[in-house]
């Protein structure tokens, strides 16, 4: 038993893994690939100043700046983005589709049922790690840097043991939370929180302190690929305790709960358990929203809270803090030619509102196409875990249910962009920045058919693969149109191909103001893809989901 459980484990999270993997093995790479002409371009004098992001050590050097720009921040979280979704359905999805009752019929206690499925997503963490160790051995030589498996090796699994933080950490939530998509969006936000406290400590005077409390702290106090940092093993001791004390206590609770119930209700909703035949009646008699699409955004309201805080907040932040004094530094540096002359090359960065597009919106794009990722990822889990299955026997058609699930990640989906302009111009005037409001209007609107395509996509990949699988390959596709703009500049790549990165086709609405032939281009593609959802939903049989 012990052997199928967690080779079951791994198998179901095969494509993920492969899609990830890639995925994040290309980012990585293009960062090493690109390091060089960016350092050239004077970039590391910029970067000084972003010590709320960072430790900026040896930015100056290829291994300094990708452990700057790589794997600091951007890779492990957004790892992390898979690892919680993962770690918050462990259990509490077996549960939610009713196979927990099921795997404890066998002569199978509670904790090693646990370890076993725990062990399967270890092992898929530490494939995933493998795998960016050789990208990052790839990315090595093309910056013509030595190539040096062990740093590479060391750097990925020190990702790997935070991720194993964020697992356990999602693992436990589930134990108070009545759904997998709460436990997912509780994480979040304590990633949130933790990413807030390093970064307050790190840059507030008095307040480093804070940094004590935050996992990304110790995992950041080892950087592996730049050979002057030594080894900190007092960091590394704290997460292997704090490692070992979640999953004593996710042992310890997990035996001893109710299965199908919590230890304490964290969920908006309290105590009230809803029968199958309220489900039922309320499936039967819902219109539009009333039903599943309400209890979607209710499910996923902290979900959307948290992501809106943390990109809105984060960026609004940059703005009234770090943009002022950069203004001089970024124009100077990007005048002088180089790499990020050639990135800006069509963006007026003498204007405020060609830093701002620059600075700014060169990433949020992909942050908030992931955010309307995940949300689209809870109906590839109710899909998993039997949810939909009650719902389904009622005479509601299918193509209504995916519409309404669709219409509650449009509405959020809007909320983001709209909250974002909003940050954005109060930001300004706190620094008392000139900007043009219709533009930063435009800007944050162009964001939304990327939202789209990005949660059409998972849609469509739902009706044939598992929810692990489905948001993989979405994630996969997300990041490596991400490279085809990233790469642009320092990579003669054909206009055709340049032209099928979805973030290339975004433009630069910030300067330019909406430009309608791509905006309704990218819309029309989403909206095709929620179509082509929509249709082979209603002819997929769920038994055949694999």
């Amino acid at each position: 038993m012990f052997r199928s459980v967690w080779l079951k484990t791994i198998r179901d999270h095969r494509i993920a893994v492969l899609g990830w993997s890639i995925g994040l093995g290309l980012l990585l790479y293009a960062l090493y690939a690109t390091a060089e002409q960016v350092l050239r371009g004077g970039v590391a004098e910029i970067y000084q100043s972003f010590r709320f992001y960072a430790d900026p050590v040896a930015i100056d050097t290829v291994p300094g700046y990708i452990t700057f720009r790589g794997t600091s921040v951007l890779i492990p979280t957004v790892l992390a983005i898979w690892v919680l979704l993962t770690g918050a359905r462990l259990l509490r999805g077996e549960e939610e589709r009713g196979s927990m009752d099921v795997l404890l019929s066998y002569p199978l206690g509670r904790v090693r049922l646990l370890l076993e499925k725990l062990i399967g997503v270890a092992v898929s963490i530490l494939l995933i790690c493998l795998i960016l160790a050789g990208f990052a051995m790839l990315g090595q030589a093309s910056a013509h840097e030595a190539v040096d498996y062990g740093r590479a090796l060391g750097a990925m699994l020190n990702v790997g043991l935070f991720e194993l933080c964020v697992l356990l950490v999602a693992c436990l939530l589930s134990h108070f939370l009545r759904t997998a998509g709460a436990a997912a969006g509780w994480t979040g936000g304590v990633l949130l929180v933790m990413f807030m406290l390093d970064a307050v400590g790190r840059t507030v005077e008095g307040a480093g302190w804070l940094r004590n409390l935050s996992l990304y702290h110790y995992y950041n106090a080892n950087k592996p690929l730049i050979p002057s940092v030594p080894a900190d093993w007092a960091a590394l001791a704290v997460l292997g305790v704090a490692l070992l004390a979640l999953l004593v206590i996710n042992a310890w609770v997990f035996a001893r709960r109710d299965l199908g119930g919590v230890v304490l209700d964290l969920s908006a909703g309290g105590q009230r358990e809803e029968k199958p035949l309220e489900l039922l009646e309320e499936a039967w008699g819902s219109l539009w929203l009333r039903s599943l699409g309400w209890r979607t955004l209710r499910a996923r309201s902290l979900a959307i809270l948290a992501w809106t805080v943390g990109i809105c907040g984060g960026y609004a932040g940059l703005l009234t803090w770090m943009l002022p004094r950069l203004l001089d530094v970024f124009r100077r540096v990007v005048g002088e030619g180089g790499v990020l002359g050639e990135l800006f090359s069509g963006q007026d960065i003498s204007t405020n509102q060609g830093v701002i597009s620059a600075a700014l919106f060169g990433f949020i794009p992909v942050l908030v196409s992931f955010y309307a990722l995940t949300l689209a990822a809870s109906w590839s889990r109710d899909l998993d875990n039997g949810r939909m299955e009650i719902v389904l026997s009622t005479p509601q058609p299918r193509s209504r249910l995916l519409l309404e699930h669709a219409a509650a990640v449009i509405l959020a989906a809007i909320f983001l962009p709209v909250v974002l302009w909003l940050a954005i111009l109060l930001a300004a005037c706190a620094v008392d920045l000139r900007v043009d409001v219709a533009r930063l209007a435009a800007a944050s609107a162009a964001i939304f058919p990327l939202e789209l395509i990005a949660a059409g996509l998972v849609y469509l990949l739902a009706c044939r693969l598992p929810s692990g699988a489905a948001t993989g390959l979405a994630s996969a596709f997300l990041l490596v149109s991400f490279l085809g703009e990233f790469l642009r500049p320092v990579v003669n790549m054909p206009d055709w191909l340049i032209g099928l990165s979805i973030f290339h086709q975004y433009g630069t609405p910030a300067v330019t103001g909406m430009e309608w032939g791509r905006f309704l281009a990218l819309l029309a593609v989403g909206v095709a893809l929620l179509v082509a959802a929509v249709v082979a939903f209603g002819r997929t049989s769920l038994a055949a989901r694999s």
